[in-house]
């Protein structure tokens, strides 16, 4: 298999990439007596080269999914769509740069996807076009309602997939990342997290201030748990035009996350509670649908906060 793999050098598809390695050691190959390739375009807004391993099977471009990159699709199997400006906030600042990346970004993958006849894409959406719900936990089958540009976004993406299928057979899937997190993941910044915040915040023993009262429900997910469903999806050939959502299944509770991370890196921190929005009050999701593709969690939030905090202390220094 070949594969191109948009925003290939940030934090989930940089992972996406050295499993896609992996998958391709574990194999022989003998078409023409060469192994599979990876295409990974990335603009490295975010994206950065020290995420990616060197490989001769990866090519990178330095290029943007809103440039001319249709060359690249050529002899491509399979298009993993990740690219994206992801933050909620931003996007409510500046909703126009987001639908253009997001929406006009995503129909170009498409268009050149099926100008070169390719299998299947798979397009990273996102769980924020959910919103606020009634039911929890949220499955797919739950109305969208998304409350900010970069939610909407995602869920005209995942419209426009669908119709690419209706129109030109393009095969795709689109999967609902709940809150992923682990090694790479930016600590600062308008693209950090509530995870990546409170590591950096409470190993420097820093005052942690929350929003609201803590009480806010969500679904987090260790990054390797996220490949694994990524490949299984993409790996089912009988299943495509499917919505899945990529979670844990579970909720903890914003104030335990702190208190956890609080623990396991020894701080001494004091943690305020202030009275601003504290934006969605629950997010957790049900993944029954993922479970039926064979999927298992391997990874416990505990073990995944350690495995995270351990590597942020062993590489302080690229971060």
């Amino acid at each position: 298999m070949n594969y191109l793999v948009t925003g290939g050098a940030g934090f989930l598809g940089s992972h996406l990439i050295d499993r896609l390695l992996k998958e391709d050691d574990n194999k022989v190959t003998v078409i023409d007596g060469h192994s599979d390739r990876i295409v990974v375009v990335d603009n490295f807004d975010q994206g950065k080269y020290v995420n990616l391993p060197k490989d001769r099977r990866l090519t990178v471009y330095n290029a943007d999914i809103l440039g001319d990159i249709g060359h690249l699709f050529k002899d491509i199997d399979i298009v993993f769509h990740l690219a994206a400006l992801t933050r909620p906030q931003w996007s409510i600042k500046y909703p126009f740069e987001t639908n253009q990346v997001n929406v006009d970004g995503t129909i170009r993958i498409l268009e050149h996807s099926r100008d070169h006849k390719i299998k299947r894409v798979v397009f990273v959406s996102s769980s924020n076009l959910y919103g606020e719900q009634s039911k929890y936990p949220t499955a797919e089958t739950a109305t969208p309602n998304p409350l900010n540009a970069y939610a909407l976004s995602k869920l005209v993406g995942e419209q426009y997939c669908k119709l690419f299928e209706k129109l030109y057979g393009l095969e795709s899937n689109y999967i609902r990342p709940f809150n992923a997190y682990g090694s790479r993941m930016p600590l600062t910044g308008i693209y950090t997290s509530a995870v990546a915040t409170f590591i950096d915040v409470l190993k420097k023993n820093l005052p942690l201030q929350m929003n609201g009262d803590g009480e806010q429900r969500r679904d987090f997910i260790y990054i390797d748990d996220v490949i694994e469903a990524l490949l299984l999806i993409t790996q089912n050939n009988k299943k495509s035009n499917t919505v899945i959502n990529v979670g844990s299944g579970e909720y903890i509770k914003i104030k335990e996350l702190a208190e956890k991370i609080k623990n396991l890196t020894k701080s001494s921190s004091k943690i305020i509670y202030k009275d601003f929005d504290p934006g969605l009050k629950n997010s957790y999701c049900n993944n029954s649908l993922l479970k039926s593709y064979g999927w298992k969690q391997k990874t416990s939030m505990d073990e995944g906060l350690k495995k995270t905090i351990e590597w942020i202390k062993e590489n302080e220094d690229i971060i």
